[in-house]
């Protein structure tokens, strides 16, 4: 028969650390020399399950490929601890040969003995703590309960190894054995290493394993409830052997938080953030993105993690705080990056608004669950504040660039011929279009962040308005100089103006003082601009207007047709204008028209000696006066008290000597602004340059200018505007 060999291994060799770091194994100075000792045998555990649990493959659920290859090496190792195989070293080893049957029986009588001695001793240790007197699974056993989610069954194995190493006393001598039990007590340690790691990655998935199987997550959370009662009972004990090397209290409720907090933090980190290369409006797909995960998450806590979990858990605001916490600072991660306007606006209305509207956490879904009042700042102060100054620094530059472009743009369309032509309304301009719907925008935009970033839009708006108008009006008057007809031109400055002045009236209840200062500078630039049109048709006319009160004058009317006709033409083109300046400006044509008339009588450029001359130019002075009133009355002139002028130069004119001073009076009384040199100048026109006739008239109308000084009323300018030379004694001869 053939000799048999039973190989006994009295010595396992140690690993390194567990993969976490969180404890090394013990040493001898770790396991008090008070515990029990106990004898193991190959018995113990059985080697054929062994054998058959030692290459099985264990899938841990949500673990990379790195981390599955790692798991399972950890899987084999402990397996090979925990269980006994053969070993090719002869000195680890007793080797019994059996060469016959009776050695054999012998043999097994003798093992049989030394186990029921070594369960003797084992049973009087555990009598009293152990009420479940069976077994725990091998290692690759648990393992396998493990990677199968069956935590509750391999939490209770668990508890029974480490209540084994517990109850078992340290070897105080034996180096061999001590070293054995070192190394079971530290692969103990990373079989709960691993099993943590398999409940927290549970934890970390909640979202997905609560919808598809609930079960494994409620399993997950009991286990974490029994690991707490059982850190409460190990606090509770007193001088507990071991309680280094078993890494008590393990505090996985505290891990769980942890890990909540991590997976929220991961979530969060994942969600889309491209950059402005990628995409224009990049952040506000971000938020788009964000507020999505978080609401569809927040709905599957509510909906599904939340009925895993005891009541007194509140998982729910939980999850809100982590998503709350975690959201505040990646944001404030964000605003460190350079941000441009529309950015800066992105971010301000998504915290202060989207955030905590309908769209994410007031959400109908999430009540009633949710309380949005409990809910703190997304920000804290002065980091809003850092960003809304931001925001008003870059809007203070973009204002100010896009009225500059709006110029540009403008003054580019001066030069085209199309500028020269009317539109059906009239001439418009673009520009102002451009800068109310630019101001109007930001306004919006800046109101709907907060009041203040609103006024200070407001501030910043009209200031850059301001220095736009002067600009504009600046350039106009130089692109007026190289035109040939700057009709066109000025009218759709004048244009631009009104329609600016319009929109400005608007923000006078929000901001006075700003607006009122833009009013002023437009009702400046508008003046201005009538000025120069009205010098225009002055100047067109000039030539025409020197040729009247000449002898030629009393006998034709061609210079005055001329005059008129101009006018007319004239007038018609400034029709295209707005109508709230249209009548501004042609009353005020009319008054220069009727001034610059009555200007060329005070030129001495005809004396009418006898009655019938006088009677003849005072008939066509009231004819030709009396048509410009009348065709500026048609056309829309208020300029009524321009009327009165036309009879009272024409009776002074055309009356005989003894009513000189009726018509004097009458002259005055409408128009008190005559001066002393205007009634000097009439006499010369109708034959009295000197004599009695002269001073007495002269010292009636100084009585009148003294006598009426305390009661003269404000009136129109109309004579006190002309200028006249000093009047000639000698008449010419005509």
């Amino acid at each position: 028969m053939s000799n048999s060999k039973v190989m006994l291994n009295d010595d396992l060799h140690g690993d390194k650390d567990s993969p976490d770091g969180s404890q090394t194994a013990c040493n001898t100075s770790d396991v008090e020399t008070e515990m029990t000792k106990k004898k193991r045998t190959p018995l113990r555990n059985s080697l054929k399950k062994s054998q058959e649990t030692s290459n099985m493959e264990v899938n841990v659920p949500d673990a990379n490929p790195k981390e599955q290859s790692t798991f399972i090496r950890s899987i084999t190792r402990l397996s090979k601890r925990f269980s006994w195989s053969p070993s090719t070293d002869p000195d680890k080893y007793k080797t019994v040969t059996v060469s016959d049957r009776n050695a054999v029986k012998d043999l097994t009588v003798d093992i049989k003995e030394q186990e029921e001695g070594c369960n003797a001793v084992e049973n009087q240790d555990a009598k009293g703590t152990i009420e479940n007197t069976k077994l725990p699974l091998s290692v690759m056993e648990i393992f396998e309960l493990i990677s199968k989610n069956m935590l509750l069954e391999a939490s209770e194995n668990i508890n029974k190894l480490e209540e084994e190493l517990l109850n078992e006393r340290k070897p105080e001598k034996d180096e061999e054995k001590y070293q054995e039990y070192s190394i079971r007590v530290r692969d103990f340690s990373l079989l709960c290493d691993e099993f943590a790691k398999q409940i927290m990655s549970i934890i970390t998935n909640s979202l997905t394993i609560a919808k598809e199987n609930s079960s494994i997550l409620c399993s997950a959370l009991q286990v974490i409830e029994l690991e707490e009662t059982a850190d409460k009972k190990w606090q509770e004990s007193t001088n507990h052997p071991g309680i280094n090397c078993f890494r008590r209290p393990r505090k996985w409720k505290d891990l769980w938080r942890e890990t909540i907090t991590k997976s929220v933090e991961e979530r969060i980190a994942n969600v889309p953030l491209l950059t402005k290369e990628q995409r224009k409006s990049w952040l506000a797909s971000h938020f788009i993105d964000l507020q999505q995960i978080i609401l569809e998450d927040l709905k599957i806590v509510k909906n599904f993690v939340q009925k895993c979990y005891p009541e007194n858990y509140s998982i729910f605001n939980m999850y809100i705080k982590c998503y709350h916490e975690t959201v505040s600072s990646h944001l404030e991660c964000i605003q460190q990056k350079h941000l441009e306007l529309n950015e800066l606006y992105s971010f301000l209305n998504w915290s202060i608004h989207t955030y905590k509207s309908d769209d994410v956490m007031s959400h109908p879904d999430l009540s009633p669950e949710m309380n949005i009042q409990e809910l703190g700042p997304l920000l804290e102060e002065n980091i809003l504040i850092n960003v809304m100054d931001k925001y008003a620094d870059a809007l203070k530059l973009e204002i100010g660039k896009i009225m500059k472009n709006a110029l540009a743009q403008e003054m580019e369309k001066w030069t085209k011929p199309e500028s020269q032509e009317p539109e059906l309304m009239g001439y418009h301009s673009d520009m102002a279009f451009d800068i109310t719907q630019m101001i109007h925008e930001n306004l919006n935009a800046s109101g709907h962040v907060s009041n203040q970033l609103k006024d200070k839009a407001l501030h910043f708006c009209m200031d850059e308005l301001t220095q736009l108008i002067d600009c504009y009006l600046k350039e106009l008057k130089t692109t007026k100089m190289k035109t040939s007809n700057p009709l066109p031109l000025l009218i759709r400055g004048i244009n631009s103006c009104i329609d600016l002045r319009k929109y400005v009236e608007i923000f006078k209840q929000d901001n006075a003082e700003h607006a009122n200062k833009v009013e002023k500078k437009l009702n400046t630039a508008v003046q201005q601009l009538n000025e120069i049109l009205i010098q225009d048709i002055l100047l067109q006319l000039e030539l025409c207007f020197k040729k009247l009160m000449t002898k030629k004058w009393l006998s034709s009317s061609e210079d005055f047709g001329e005059i008129i006709s101009t006018a007319e033409k004239y007038c018609e083109e400034v029709k295209k204008m707005k109508p709230a300046n249209y009548q501004v400006l042609i009353s005020e044509v009319h008054h220069q028209f009727v001034k610059e008339y009555i200007t060329q009588i005070m030129k001495q450029r005809i004396y009418c000696k006898s009655y019938r001359k006088c009677n003849t130019a005072a008939k066509k002075i009231r004819e030709e006066l009396g048509t410009i009133n009348k065709m500026y009355e048609e056309l829309g002139s208020t300029a009524s008290w321009l009327f009165p002028a036309t009879d009272h130069l024409s009776n002074f004119i055309g009356t005989n000597k003894h009513e000189l001073e009726t018509k004097l009076e009458a002259l005055y009384k409408d128009y008190p602004d005559i001066g002393e040199e205007h009634v000097s100048a009439l006499l010369y026109f109708r034959g009295i340059s000197q004599g009695r006739k002269k001073n007495n008239l002269m010292k009636h109308f100084n009585q009148l200018a003294q006598d009426s000084e305390a009661q003269r009323k404000e009136v129109y300018p109309l004579f006190a505007e002309i200028i006249t030379k000093p009047v000639s004694c000698m008449p010419p001869l005509i």
